[in-house]
């Protein structure tokens, strides 16, 4: 191509850029000069941080771990090996949540809000099961769309085998009566009904309940009793006779464990029936309890109204109780549990309705 010919070709190449506007930083940058993603590329998100897997509880030393924080009240509380999971009620929202929380303090989910208020929350390996007004529901641990199990349960506390949910009603509705029905729905069965005796102090009804394999055991609190069912529709059995207010409860292999509300006691009786056995006094009023083979966990009152009160956990066989941490007398302890390396408990504030979720090592 001769000079003349370039340079003309030069000078309409220039006279057609001018004319569409194009400007020096149009153009793209060389490679290797800073050069950034050409124009219409598409953009790359970062990748998401990686979260590891859940684990077990962290607590080591003598002060407990915060593990999560919420407002209202707990009126369900359970746990397995990774995770903590809860029911909350907001009074004067009229809302509540099925929770979750990791026992590792790495965070915690809101599974579902409740539009009617909840109560007692029980677990198997797959699925949590949990009240809601007169509804036992359930809804995968993973995640997704609850679904109901009975329409009408009418339970406050709960308990479970292999196979079916046990239900009593607490102080809810005009009598007691025992019901079960199949984790996978159906009928409900009543094990037992009963007129609830007329007496204005509370507790009044079956307050608590647990199951295994030899019966179902109930705090009978208006009749001032422990009771024994079996498994299928029949007489209980009374275990433990003239215990005032008795109220909440648990199990271990051959022991039942059981409060007193008002008196602020913890009492044993074995299974099979026989001698019952006072275990520590000084319990705050209506404290809730979890055992397992070695221990219970209580919550003890202050000294007086202006003095701190403690979760502690009391031996098995009786002795002196293990502090495990101090509760503020302008709090409350609603729910505890527990596993073979950790207590775990919630504390609300009163006024504010703060709730805080901790752990502590036992």
């Amino acid at each position: 191509m001769r000079f003349s010919q370039i340079h003309r070709f030069v000078c309409v190449a220039v006279v057609l850029l001018a004319a569409s506007g194009c400007k020096e930083s149009d153009k793209p940058a060389a490679v290797g000069q800073g050069a950034g993603k050409p124009r219409g590329a598409p953009s790359r998100a970062a990748p998401a941080p990686e979260v590891a897997p859940p684990g077990g509880c962290t607590a080591t030393g003598p002060v407990p771990v915060q593990l999560a924080t919420g407002v209202g009240s707990v009126l369900g509380f359970a746990g397995d090996a990774t995770h903590l999971y809860y029911t909350s009620w907001q009074l004067y929202g009229s809302r509540g949540d099925l929770g979750q929380i990791r026992k590792d303090g790495q965070g915690s989910t809101s599974l579902v809000s409740l539009q009617l208020q909840p109560r007692a929350v029980v677990l198997d390996d797959k699925d949590i099961y949990y009240s809601e007004g007169i509804r036992l529901n359930k809804m995968p641990k993973a995640g997704g769309t609850p679904s109901t199990v009975a329409p009408k349960f009418s339970s406050q506390a709960l308990a479970m085998d292999a196979s079916q949910i046990y239900g009593v009603p607490g102080d809810y509705g005009p009598y007691d009566r025992l019901v079960k029905v199949a984790k996978t729905g159906g009928t409900n069965w009543e094990l037992d009904v009963a007129t609830r005796p007329n007496t204005k102090a509370d507790p009044v009804g079956y307050s608590a309940i647990a199951v295994d394999a030899s019966g179902a055991y109930v705090t009978d609190s208006g009749n001032n009793r422990v009771l024994k069912f079996p498994l299928e529709r029949g007489k209980p059995k009374p275990l433990a006779n003239g215990q005032p207010k008795a109220f909440d409860l648990a199990i271990d292999g051959s022991t039942v464990y059981f409060t007193l509300a008002l008196k602020g006691q913890l009492m044993s009786v074995p299974k099979a029936g026989g001698k019952v056995t006072k275990l520590a006094t000084g319990l705050a009023r209506k404290s809730r309890i979890a055992a397992d083979g070695s221990g219970i966990v209580v919550v003890f009152a202050g000294a007086n109204e202006d003095a701190p009160g403690e979760v502690a956990v009391v031996p098995s066989a009786g002795g002196e109780p293990r502090s495990i941490a101090p509760v503020p007398p302008s709090q409350s302890v609603e729910a505890v549990a527990l596993d073979s390396s950790c207590v775990y408990w919630v504390q609300r504030e009163e006024g504010s309705g703060k709730l805080v979720f901790y752990a502590g090592k036992r």
